[in-house]
């Protein structure tokens, strides 16, 4: 297949992560080297959740007045260009006790989500530059990122009131940066916007949509708006015009799939078919069955009938890959079965600490 980035894009509650998960089990199951970069993968290599970031020059201050923790740091950093790069939860994993830490609270006030514009679109574009410069170099593998391109930019530039023509020359500087990677945009969208937000309303929950309006209401884009969730859905309509004009503008391999149908295989085979990949059927395996636990951690999750029930009580489906190995439905983790007691987790970790790569839990 001729391209080395899949950028899954669309509304909130398109499908985003479920294609994602689909064309993720289908590429391993061809043979391919994939790696699945989810909307909350950590460290994200590419957006901003839970990192801090500096200058080099502000990280050797820091560094220097904290020597306790500096050989950590080092370990932890992504150098970039001229930013340097902490992942907050890495930090908090490997030293339990770092929220009593000054050097953490510090650490925290150089949080990287958009104070300011200018500071996000410096930090931004390093941080992309520093994934496509390595992804390049692993040019055997696909990576597939979802809500990355469209979603966390409209977003952010959204909630600050930014013009429209801001966004399109930031997000047209992230497209040249990763054009090397010959990327396909798949754009998934319903005719009608009020469909979508129906959509999450079922399928979410309104006290969900009220909860995201509630997290951003003083972001300046509220300021001139009702009091209430409708302004949410306000801001989901103007995301879907924003989202339409940046289609448009885009020179790389690209495709719009309507989804109004709920047809979700036939819309995985246009996918499929897209990037030149012929769906394998997935083998028939039955996982081990019972309770698995980490004593470290401090978690454990269920299995029966190929559903697992993870630590947070919610149940995903497993596919088999292998008698061996299961992917796990909605996120880019994979249950690795050894003898008759053990599971490992393979594949990419998102923020919740069960899902750490390496991982054994035990029957």
């Amino acid at each position: 297949m001729r391209n080395g980035l899949v950028l899954l894009e669309g509304l909130p509650g398109t499908g985003k992560s479920t294609n994602s998960y689909k064309l993720y089990e289908q590429l391993l199951l061809n043979g391919k080297k994939v790696r699945w970069i989810h909307e909350v993968s950590q460290p994200h290599p590419v957006l901003f959740f839970t990192e801090s970031c500096m200058t080099r020059g502000e990280y050797e201050s820091f560094k220097l007045r904290y020597l306790e923790a500096a050989e950590l740091f080092d370990e932890l950093a992504e150098f970039r260009k001229t930013t340097v790069g902490i992942d907050q939860e890495e930090i908090r994993r490997r030293w339990p006790e770092a929220e009593k830490q000054e050097w953490f609270q510090e650490l925290l006030q150089y949080d990287a989500f958009p104070g300011s514009l200018d500071r996000y679109e410096f930090q931004a574009l390093e941080k992309w530059e520093t994934f496509a410069k390595k992804a390049a170099e692993d040019e055997d593998t696909i990576f597939i990122l979802d809500s990355s391109f469209f979603q966390y930019q409209i977003f952010t530039y959204l909630l600050k009131a930014a013009p429209y023509e801001r966004l399109e020359k930031f997000v047209r500087k992230i497209a040249e940066i990763i054009k090397e990677l010959n990327p396909l945009l798949i754009y998934l969208y319903r005719e009608h916007t009020e469909d979508s937000i129906a959509y999450l309303k079922t399928q979410r929950g309104e006290q969900d949509l009220l909860s995201t309006w509630e997290r951003d209401q003083e972001e300046p884009y509220y300021q001139s708006k009702q009091k209430d969730v409708s302004a949410f859905y306000d801001f989901l309509m103007d995301y879907a015009k924003y989202a339409e004009a940046l289609y448009e503008t885009l020179g790389f391999d690209k495709r719009k799939i309507e989804i109004s149908e709920n047809d979700w295989k036939a819309y995985e085979d246009e996918m499929l078919k897209l990037l030149e990949i012929h769906r394998v059927e997935v083998p028939e395996f039955n996982a081990m069955e019972g309770t698995f636990a980490n004593a470290e951690l401090g978690v454990s999750f269920t299995i029966r009938d190929n559903v697992m029930k993870d630590p947070e009580g919610v149940e995903r489906r497993l596919s088999p890959r292998s008698k061996e190995e299961f992917f796990v439905e909605g996120i880019p983790t994979i249950l690795q079965f050894s003898g008759e007691d053990s599971i490992r987790l393979l594949g990419q970790q998102i923020i919740p600490q069960w899902t750490e790569t390496g991982t054994i839990y035990t029957k």
